[in-house]
């Protein structure tokens, strides 16, 4: 069985891995657009802005590789690449991630996506005195984390009046407000951005921030490829914007096309890095209402635990919730 994986992600390698794993000795062939081979995204807000240079690499599982190749089509039975080449299939997987959402009149801004992103910001902060991130979702705080430990005056913006809780709820959304105040982050909550030049950006309360450097962190979109019905999808470019869910996606999508059942997975985890301290969130917040600082009930049930400083405390939290559930 030819398997052809379009995209060289998280979803794309356990999608690879899962299917070896399984038993598949057939040919399985990796097209990336970026230039490097396949590596973990995490590090590049986590560790390579603290100064870090971690091995970024997922483990070979014998794939042919195409870095630096986009795929243009995909047909019932081929994909057809950038270079003209035609891939025939019998299994399919689009697993093409996300793009950054950009803002009108800010092309001078950074993103932070890829590795080669992470590494041009990297060295913009090396010569930067002051950093204003747009978006202060994951990425925007991870990057005002790492800003402030390379003493960057550092001013963080954001649409929404809580956009801390959004991450980890109103318990763990506390949190991380205050680590942020604490480390002398300016805060702009609530404001949207209304103008802005190349070092100075206007919010619709008038107020003005000046910046030697500015990142838009504000989301992504899906990098869509169109295909027909018998390919399957995984990762980001399905909205599931998370690590976690991008690897169940990519391993399930691996059984599929073996025939075998999906796995039962534990409750997922979403977890950051930020000023020397790790909180992950387990489970599902959506609909769910919190019941003491950091743990959030649904229907009367426990669905979400926030931990701070705990990764021992993950198996115990992910037994409670199926528990619950």
């Amino acid at each position: 069985m030819r398997i052809v994986l379009v995209g060289a992600g998280l979803a794309a390698q356990r999608c690879a891995e899962t299917l070896r794993a399984n038993g598949h000795d057939g040919p399985i062939t990796m097209v990336g657009a970026e230039r490097h081979a396949p590596y973990d995204r995490p590090p590049l807000s986590k560790a390579i802005l603290a100064g870090e240079r971690p091995d970024l690499r997922f483990k070979d599982v014998d794939v042919s590789l195409r870095t630096g190749t986009r795929a243009t089509q995909v047909t019932r039975t081929e994909v057809v690449l950038d270079t003209g080449e035609r891939l025939p299939y019998d299994q399919a997987l689009i697993a093409t991630g996300a793009e950054p959402v950009r803002l009108p009149g800010l092309d001078h801004a950074l993103t932070l996506r890829t590795l080669d992103d992470a590494l041009r910001l990297d060295e913009a902060m090396d010569h930067a005195r002051s950093i204003a991130i747009v978006g202060a979702g994951l990425i925007g705080q991870e990057v005002a984390s790492a800003a402030r430990a390379r003493n960057l005056r550092t001013t963080l913006i954001d649409a929404a009046a809580d956009p801390f809780d959004a991450l980890m709820g109103p318990g763990g959304g506390h949190h991380l407000k205050t680590l942020h105040e604490d480390a002398g982050v300016t805060l702009h909550l609530g404001r949207r951005l209304i103008a802005a030049s190349k070092n100075v950006l206007r919010l619709d309360d008038q107020t003005t921030v000046t910046a030697d450097l500015t990142l838009v962190a504000i989301g992504v979109r899906p990098a869509t490829l169109p295909a027909p019905g018998n390919v399957h999808f995984a990762g980001d470019v399905t909205g599931s914007a998370h690590w976690e869910a991008a690897a169940r996606q990519g391993a399930n999508a691996a059984r599929k096309m073996l025939g075998l059942a999906p796995r039962q997975d534990p409750p997922a985890v979403v977890w950051t890095d930020q000023y020397g301290v790790r909180i992950q969130r387990v489970g599902d917040l959506r609909d769910a209402t919190p019941n003491g600082d950091l743990t959030y009930h649904r229907d009367g049930r426990l669905s979400a635990v926030v931990l701070i400083d705990d990764p021992a405390g993950v198996h115990t939290a992910r037994r409670m919730i199926k528990e619950a559930a």
